[in-house]
């Protein structure tokens, strides 16, 4: 999954975020964009307490997990991420 439409994106916000085992990761709070073509790059999760965010593969700014969009494996009632 390259790219997300930013109008279904908000349909996001809220969501439980899982990773590969369906372990909860945390909370889909906002995503960030291509400001050209309005386009969501990355997710930016809430992360549940208790992970550390250092252990994660990807980085964190104010207090947010950025999960690129290709990590997404797939979007229900959770988004699913592929590792």
């Amino acid at each position: 999954m390259e790219k997300l439409p930013t109008t279904f994106g908000r349909e996001l916000l809220g969501r439980d975020v899982l990773d590969a085992s369906s372990d909860k990761l945390g909370t889909m709070a906002d995503f960030s964009l291509d400001m050209d073509t309005g386009s969501i790059l990355a997710l930016l999760v809430v992360i549940d307490h208790g992970i550390d965010p250092k252990f994660l593969p990807w980085p964190t700014a104010d207090g947010l997990l950025s999960v690129p969009v290709s990590e997404v494996a797939n979007i229900g009632s959770a988004i699913q991420l592929s590792r």
